[in-house]
C-alpha cells in the first residue's frame, strides 16, 4: 500500500513538474515586465518595498515580536509612492493588527495617561484649526505610534532581551544609514536621491538635521551598548560595538549638524551622570569615549573635519540661521502662550501669516524650530504634558534601573536625552519615523527596570 502511495505521489510529481515550470515561466515574465514598466530604479525599489511592507505585515500577524522588529528596522528607511510614505503605511497597517493584543495591565500608567493626552490633545486642536485635516493627522500619528509603544509593552512582556535585540536593531540600521550618507556625499544617488538641502547631507532622511538627530542618538546607544558588553566579558560584542560607534560617528561627523553634536554630547554627559553610582562603570564610559572620540576624529576624512569647524567658526546668534530660529522659537513660545488648546498639526504656518517672525521676512515655515513648543502648538497643553510625563517617566525608570546595573536602560535613557537636547533647537517629529524611534527610547529606557528593583531586592541578603 505505502509503495503504492509512494509511486502515485511521484507521478503527480511528475505530471505537475510542466505545469510547474510554464507558471514559474510566466510569473518571471510578469514580474520583468512589471520592472520594465516602472522604469527607473527607484520605482522598482519602492515596488520591492511594498511587497516586503505585505510580508512584514504578515509577520506581525503571525509573530508579533518579531514583526514590532521589523518595524523598528524600517522606520529610519522611508520611501514616497504616490504622496504616501512607506513608513507610515507600515505604522498603522502594523497598529491595526497589533492593537488587539494590548493588555492594559502591562501598559505603564504613564504610558496610558500620556497616550491619551496627546491623542485627545491633538484631536481638540481640530476645532480651531485653519487647516484641520493636517490637525487631524496630526492626531492620527500619535495614535498609530502609540498603538504601538502599548503593544510592544503586551507582546514583549515575557522577553527579557527585548532591549538587546533592540538596540541590535537600531544600531545596525543606523550604520546602514551612515552607508547610505556616504553615498549620497559621492554624488550616488540611485537610492536615496540628491540631498534636500545641497550639501548638507539627509541619507534616507528628510532633512539633514532629522538625519544628524538620528545618528547622534544611535551613537549614544553604541556607546552604551559597548560599556555593558566588556562590563560583561563579552569582549566580541564589545569590539564589534566598538567598529559600529566609529562608523555611527563618521556619520555624525559628515552631516555637519551642530544639533548632532549636540544629541551625543549630552547623551554622552547624561550616560555618566547616570552610572555615578559605580565608579567603575563610570571609568569605563570616560576611557570608551575618549578613545571613541579620538577614532571617530581621526577617522574622519580632514575636508570634512573643516567643513564640521566652520559651522562653528561664527558665534551662535551671529549666523542668519541662527536668528531666524530664535525667532520662531520666541513666535511659537508666544503662540503656545495665547493658545491652550495649541494651533493643530501643520498650522503653524498659517500663524505666522500675522505673526511673522522677527528676520524671516515672507518665508513660511512648518514649524517653530523647538521640539517641546512645537508639540505643545501641534497637542496643545494637555498634549504637551503628556509628552513630558512619558519623558520623564521613562528617565525616572532609567534612574531606577541603573543602580541595579541597567546600563542598557540608562543608555536608552541618555539617548533619549540628547534627542531631546538637540529638540531645544530644532524640530525632530516632521517625520513619523522620528516619532517612532522616540516611543522605541522611551520603551528601552523603561523596559525591565521593575524587574531589575524587584530581583535586586531578592538578592540582598535579609537582616
Amino acid at each position: 500500500m505505502r509503495n503504492r502511495l509512494q509511486a502515485g505521489l511521484g507521478a503527480g510529481l511528475l505530471l505537475t513538474t510542466p505545469a510547474t515550470a510554464l507558471l514559474s515561466a510566466l510569473l518571471a515574465a510578469l514580474l520583468g515586465v512589471v520592472l520594465y514598466k516602472l522604469g527607473s530604479p527607484q520605482h522598482q525599489l519602492k515596488a520591492g518595498l511594498g511587497v516586503l511592507a505585505i510580508v512584514v505585515l504578515i509577520v506581525v500577524a503571525l509573530r508579533p515580536a518579531l514583526g514590532l522588529g521589523i518595524v523598528v528596522a524600517a522606520m529610519p528607511f522611508e520611501f514616497t509612492v504616490q504622496h504616501v510614505g512607506t513608513n507610515e503605511v507600515l505604522i498603522f497597517s502594523a497598529a491595526a493588527v497589533l492593537m488587539w493584543r494590548i493588555r492594559t495591565r502591562d501598559v505603564p500608567w504613564w504610558v496610558a495617561v500620556g497616550s491619551f493626552a496627546l491623542v485627545i490633545g491633538s484631536l481638540l486642536t481640530v476645532i480651531g484649526a485653519r487647516n484641520q485635516g493636517s490637525a487631524l493627522w496630526g492626531g492620527a500619528r500619535w495614535l498609530g505610534v502609540l498603538i504601538l509603544l502599548a503593544a510592544a509593552f503586551s507582546v514583549l512582556r515575557d522577553r527579557p532581551d527585548a532591549n538587546r535585540r533592540l538596540m541590535d536593531i537600531i544600531t545596525c540600521s543606523a550604520v546602514v544609514v551612515v552607508g547610505f550618507a556616504f553615498l549620497q556625499r559621492a554624488g550616488i544617488y540611485t537610492i536615496v536621491g540628491p540631498p534636500y538641502v545641497p550639501g548638507l547631507i539627509d541619507s534616507t532622511f528628510g532633512y539633514y538635521t532629522v538625519y544628524g538627530g538620528f545618528v547622534g542618538m544611535a551613537a549614544v546607544l553604541a556607546t552604551g551598548e559597548a560599556l555593558h558588553s566588556f562590563a560583561d566579558k563579552e569582549r566580541t560584542r564589545g569590539l564589534a560595538y566598538g567598529v559600529a560607534l566609529v562608523v555611527i560617528l563618521l556619520g555624525v561627523a559628515i552631516s555637519l549638524s551642530r544639533g548632532a553634536l549636540l544629541c551625543v554630547g549630552a547623551g554622552w554627559v547624561v550616560l555618566l551622570v547616570l552610572s555615578l553610582r559605580r565608579a567603575s562603570v563610570v571609568a569605563r564610559a570616560i576611557g570608551l569615549i575618549v578613545i571613541f572620540v579620538i577614532a571617530g576624529y581621526l577617522a574622519t576624512p580632514a575636508q570634512t573635519r573643516t567643513e564640521f569647524l566652520g559651522r562653528f567658526s561664527a558665534p551662535l546668534g551671529a549666523q542668519t540661521e541662527d536668528q531666524q530660529r530664535f525667532a520662531l522659537e520666541a513666535t511659537g513660545r508666544h503662540a503656545l502662550a495665547h493658545h491652550p488648546l495649541g494651533l493643530g498639526y501643520g498650522n503653524f504656518s498659517y500663524y505666522l501669516e500675522g505673526h511673522p517672525a522677527l528676520g524671516t521676512g515672507t518665508a513660511v515655515f512648518f514649524h517653530s524650530h523647538q521640539l517641546p513648543t512645537q508639540v505643545g502648538l501641534d497637542a496643545g497643553w494637555l498634549g504637551l504634558a503628556g509628552f513630558l510625563l512619558m519623558f520623564f517617566a521613562a528617565l525616572f525608570s532609567a534612574i531606577r534601573a541603573a543602580g541595579h546595573g541597567g546600563i542598557r536602560n540608562t543608555a536608552f535613557a541618555a539617548a533619549l536625552c540628547g534627542l531631546m537636547a538637540q529638540g531645544l533647537f530644532d524640530y525632530l517629529f516632521y517625520e513619523i519615523s522620528m516619532v517612532a524611534l522616540w516611543a522605541a527610547l522611551l520603551f528601552g529606557a523603561t523596559n525591565g527596570a521593575r524587574r531589575l528593583a524587584g530581583s535586586r531586592r531578592i538578592a540582598m541578603p535579609v537582616r
